[in-house]
């Protein structure tokens, strides 16, 4: 518990220290979507058109999480680092007790520490992102059914965390389908059949009373269960690039009408994104050399086999490999594998015929070491991507936006940028950037079209410009004026037809 404790401070003072507004990669998703959820939730609506890729869960976690820290002065920005921080503790006690139970209090510790140093893992423990809530919800529900003997309250509640997983990430429903796969397959506590006939329907029960009430407002408000459009990163993945003109012209209705356009394609993509993974896994999420010692781990692990629960946790990190393969890689798309990595190193120390304590102490404090440093990289990195060229913008968006607020009295004014900071803390809704523009006329007709009142200028918006200077002066056109305006950013206001100052 003194390590959880004194871990989340830690990830609590770096981020304090070097993350004072949200970087431009992972968290940009925060301030795009996940804020704007969390802030609806907040005001009392669930919208299903706020959750395009992601399920309600972390929205319904947030907002909570943030009522009980803004009296304190924390914005939305902090309280989702918090919120993530807990979820990252909180996995590493689970994942302790549960190693604790499956293989001894020695293997518990190395779990603990090879977990917890792992650097995707303490990275995105300080991230604004789903990614630590989705990790927790999938090894609770391994600690649920693997703790011991799966009664019917057991099963129940696995399946209710499983689907709690499926509704913060729509590869949560893989949890449900290992665990269905433990209870029939690979069957731990070697259960008459009917007791697992039973058990599995009481795990699918869980999932469906969690879901369930999901899956009608989706109905009510959409028209159809199911809304999300994560298939939209499977057809990309499959038929981006030279091969987008196969894409039917009203898209793919389903997965499995995607497989059925071309099943050799399909299916020789995928196995061949397996190894690509794999190797992206070892060099991106366990490091080649703390993976190296891994891969040794497994190949004594195939000679010494663990027992029936340890496999089972061991194969809850194969299939969510195995799912993860349809999708384009993400080092934070690993974080619920990386406890799996880390009890194959220590079943594999376990199997030393002698020294297994001194030997356990050496390849924790190696791994300690080596992942220090890539820890300390990525804190660079990230620090470096803070857009810090929008702090002066921020501090004056009370005076810019105040004509305008005055001018269009109960209706939300739109921000469009690249990235969302800008508009989550000038309180303004975020619209993206055209993929395309033509030309600056162009540019601002889109930007209209989109609603917005406000185009942001910026560095951000720059990197991605033929000519950087090509969108310093929009004030020429007609109906744009500068709202506000520095050395390093500029944003320019809309002005409604009629307006005096716009013609």
């Amino acid at each position: 518990m003194a390590f959880v404790v004194a871990y989340a401070g830690l990830g609590l003072a770096l981020s304090l220290r070097y993350a004072p507004l949200g970087d431009l990669g992972v968290e940009a998703d925060f301030f795009a979507e996940l804020a704007p959820a969390a802030q609806a939730v907040a005001a009392g609506r669930l919208d299903v058109a706020n959750y395009p890729f992601k399920g309600p869960l972390y929205s319904l976690a947030l907002a909570p999480v943030h009522a009980l820290l803004a009296p304190l002065g924390v914005g939305w920005y902090r309280a989702a680092v918090v919120l993530s921080l807990v979820c990252a503790a909180l996995t590493l006690l689970v994942v302790h007790r549960l190693a604790r139970r499956l293989a001894g209090a020695r293997t518990a510790a190395v779990v603990l520490v090879l977990t917890a140093s792992t650097k995707v893992f303490f990275i995105h423990a300080q991230k604004a992102a789903s990614d630590p809530l989705f990790t927790l919800l999938v090894v609770g529900a391994a600690a649920l059914l693997l703790g011991r003997a799966p009664g019917r309250a057991a099963c129940l509640a696995a399946g209710a965390v499983a689907g709690l997983s499926w509704l913060a990430r729509d590869v949560g429903v893989v949890v449900a389908a290992w665990a269905t796969l433990v209870l029939l397959a690979v069957d731990p506590d070697r259960l008459p059949r009917r007791r697992r006939l039973e058990a599995v329907a009481l795990l699918w029960g869980g999932f469906a009373l969690v879901a369930g009430p999901w899956l009608a407002v989706t109905r009510v408000q959409a028209g159809r269960w199911l809304a999300s459009r994560n298939l939209q990163n499977i057809v990309d993945e499959f038929y981006g690039g030279a091969r987008a003109a196969e894409v039917p012209a009203g898209g793919f209705g389903s997965l499995g009408a995607l497989v059925a356009h071309d099943p050799a394609h399909f299916a020789g993509h995928y196995l061949a994104n397996l190894p690509r993974h794999f190797a992206a896994d070892l060099n991106e999420v366990t490091g080649l050399t703390y993976g190296a010692l891994a891969l040794v781990g497994l190949g004594v692990l195939a000679w010494r086999r663990p027992d029936r629960r340890q496999v089972a946790f061991l194969l809850l990190g194969v299939v969510m490999f195995l799912a993860l393969g349809a999708l384009f890689h993400r080092p934070r798309f690993a974080l619920p594998m990386v406890p799996a990595w880390a009890l194959v190193t220590a079943l594999a120390l376990e199997r030393l015929p002698r020294w297994r304590a001194p030997a356990c102490l050496a390849v924790a404090g190696l791994v300690v070491a080596l992942h220090a440093g890539h820890i300390h990289r990525s804190i660079v990195f990230y620090d470096r991507q803070q857009p810090r060229h929008l702090e002066a913008a921020i501090a004056a968006a009370p005076a810019w936006t105040a004509g305008a607020v005055a001018g269009h009295p109960g209706r939300p004014l739109v921000l469009m940028a690249r990235k969302g900071h800008l508009a989550h803390y000038a309180h303004l809704a975020y619209a993206p950037y055209p993929s395309q523009a033509a030309d600056p006329p162009d540019l601002v007709a889109r930007a209209r079209a989109r609603g917005a009142d406000f185009l942001v200028v910026g560095e951000i918006e720059r990197q991605l410009l033929p000519d950087r200077a090509m969108l310093d002066h929009l004030e020429a056109l007609p109906g744009v004026a500068v709202a506000w305006r520095d050395p390093l950013t500029i944003v320019y206001r809309l002005l409604p037809p009629g307006d005096p100052a716009g013609s």
